[in-house]
Parts: structure tokens; C-alpha cells; sequence
């Protein structure tokens, strides 16, 4: 009881750290009008989804679903089938996930094939991509509402088979989890060895004599690292956050035993909400460009705000073109 009173706390000031930071990233994408690039876009996308999420978060932690549902079959319905089975989170966690590797993909294709990166990564291709996300996520994760059913006036889970049980615990290893973690480590491996490969041909511009870091090459080098960097972080945090869960669950649906309201499940569960909190303050702490936009914001009222200079500035925008 108390794991699940400590869990219920920190769920609530995670989903409020959540709502906090995703409603500062999108508002400060959506008003700098250099922030709004593509791969923003994306990063605006990922905001919203973990804003919902976090929303989630705090209203499941503080809403209590009866242990007798509502006599009326509409409202009962309404707390088994979407309370209580969390089919709404579970849509939106999926969401983050895809996003995520979309978000991945766009960094991917502008790096190592850039030649390629305008006829792949237009606004309809883009507006298609994010559009995917959701009818994915919804397709595939709408249906957990299966696994509930109402038994005299109870909301209980559907008994299934163990050949069932198995083969939709082996499916959603591979489709939540495995699969883009798989696809985003080899995107980034890929990245990192094309971004090394043009860092040996930064040379020294004619006209300036200044060093290549130094110069607008430089500059952008730098830019799409520190765009690299930060992602890179957020793919690992995505990592750290779902991985007990998604191992736990796996081999749960093997057989080996799993208690759901022992403090190890729990914990993963938590680690799991994390990941809906955490990227604005990798934002905050790694991502320049939306450092940048954050001073831009606040300038009206902080006229002592230094902008970041011209050529660096213009380095970050061209990075995510």
C-alpha cells in the first residue's frame, strides 16, 4: 500500500512536470518563427503527444474507478473499457514511440542522404508522416480494450489463452520496443559515423583564413551535432525508460513471475511516465537552438538576454533544412 501511495505521488508531480515543460516547448516552437523547421516540427509533435501523456498521468493517479461499475451500461462501459484498461495512454505511448522514430528517420535521411532529404521530407510528406503516427498507434493499441470485460457489474480481465497470451505479449515486445530500438540505434551508428566523415572535410574558408570551426561550415557542423547530440540523449532516455518494463512484461508472458503491484513492476511503470516529462529538460540543458528560442521569447520582458550571435544562428536554422 505504501509503493502504491508513493507511486500515486510521484506520478502526479512527474504528469505536472510533464504538462509544465511539453506546453513551454510547443509555445516557444510555435511563437519563434526560427524555430519552426522541420525536424521542430517533429520535436513539436513529440510535445504534444507527452503533454497529453502527462495529462493522462495525473488524471489516472487521482481518479479511482469503482470496484462496483455505474448501473447504467453506458457509463460502466466508459469505466471499464477506457479507464480502467488505460486504453487512451497506452494509444499515446505507442504515439511517442513512432514519433520518435520518425523523428529519427528525418535526421537520418538529412544527414547521410541529403541530396534525397527534400523529395522525402516535404510539409505533405511530413503532415502524412505525423498523420501516420496517430492511425498507427490508434490501429494497433485501440484494441486493449478487448482484454477487459463486465461481470456482474465488475470490470475483470478477458481470459485468454495461453498460445494467445503469448503470441500478443511477443508481438508488442517486438512492435513497442525491439523493433525501434533496433531501427534508431542503427539511424544513429550511421549518423554519427557520416557526421565523423564530414568533420575531416571541414577545411579553411579563403575568404576569412579562419579555421574551419570556426567558419559557417564549422558553425553548421557543430549546429548538426548539437542536434545530434540532443536526440541522441532523448533515444537513450527512451531507452532507460522502457526497457525494465518491456523486458518484465516479455518475460512475463513466458511464464516467469510477475507481480503487478509489487515495487519492481511499479518502478518500471513510473520509468515509463518518466519518459513523458523528461525531454523538455534535455531540451532545457542540450538543445541550443531551443535555448535560443527560450531567450528570443523572453526578451520583451528580459531585455538583458543576450541573442545568440548572427552566424551561429544562422547555422542552427540551415541544420534542420
Amino acid at each position: 500500500m505504501d509503493v502504491q501511495l508513493t507511486l500515486k505521488i510521484l506520478q502526479t508531480v512527474l504528469g505536472s512536470v510533464g504538462i509544465f515543460g511539453n506546453f513551454v516547448v510547443g509555445v516557444v516552437i510555435a511563437k519563434v518563427p526560427a524555430m519552426r523547421t522541420l525536424t521542430n516540427a517533429f520535436i513539436f509533435h513529440q510535445a504534444v503527444i507527452d503533454f497529453l501523456g502527462s495529462l493522462l498521468i495525473v488524471l489516472d493517479s487521482n481518479i479511482v474507478i469503482p470496484a462496483v461499475l455505474h448501473r447504467n451500461a453506458v457509463i460502466a462501459a466508459l469505466q471499464c473499457f477506457i479507464l480502467e484498461s488505460n486504453v487512451i495512454l497506452w494509444v499515446i505511448y505507442v504515439a511517442s514511440t513512432l514519433n520518435l522514430v520518425m523523428l529519427t528517420t528525418e535526421r537520418y535521411v538529412a544527414i547521410v542522404y541529403p541530396f534525397k532529404y527534400v523529395t522525402y521530407f516535404g510539409k505533405k510528406q511530413a503532415t502524412g508522416m505525423l498523420v501516420a503516427v496517430w492511425v498507427m498507434a490508434i490501429g494497433y493499441k485501440g484494441t486493449r480494450f478487448l482484454y477487459r470485460q463486465i461481470v456482474d457489474r465488475a470490470c475483470v480481465f478477458t481470459s485468454l489463452s495461453t498460445a494467445v497470451s503469448l503470441a500478443g505479449g511477443i508481438v508488442a515486445f517486438l512492435v513497442e520496443y525491439l523493433i525501434p530500438l533496433i531501427f534508431m540505434t542503427f539511424c544513429y551508428v550511421h549518423i554519427i559515423l557520416q557526421l565523423k566523415k564530414a568533420s575531416s572535410t571541414v577545411h579553411v574558408e579563403p575568404s576569412t583564413g579562419q579555421q574551419g570551426d570556426n567558419s559557417m561550415s564549422g558553425s553548421l557542423l557543430r549546429a548538426r551535432r548539437n542536434t545530434l547530440k540532443t536526440l541522441f540523449i532523448v533515444f537513450a532516455t527512451y531507452t532507460i525508460c522502457w526497457s525494465p518494463n518491456q523486458i518484465a512484461f516479455f518475460m512475463f508472458n513466458f511464464g516467469f513471475p510477475l507481480n503487478l503491484n509489487g515495487a519492481f513492476y511499479l518502478i518500471s511503470v513510473a520509468l515509463v511516465q518518466l519518459n513523458c516529462c523528461i525531454n523538455p529538460i534535455i531540451y532545457s540543458f542540450k538543445y541550443k537552438q531551443f535555448q535560443t528560442g527560450v531567450r528570443v521569447l523572453m526578451k520583451p520582458c528580459c531585455p538583458k538576454l543576450a541573442p545568440a550571435r548572427e552566424g551561429e544562428s544562422v547555422a542552427v536554422a540551415l541544420s534542420h533544412r
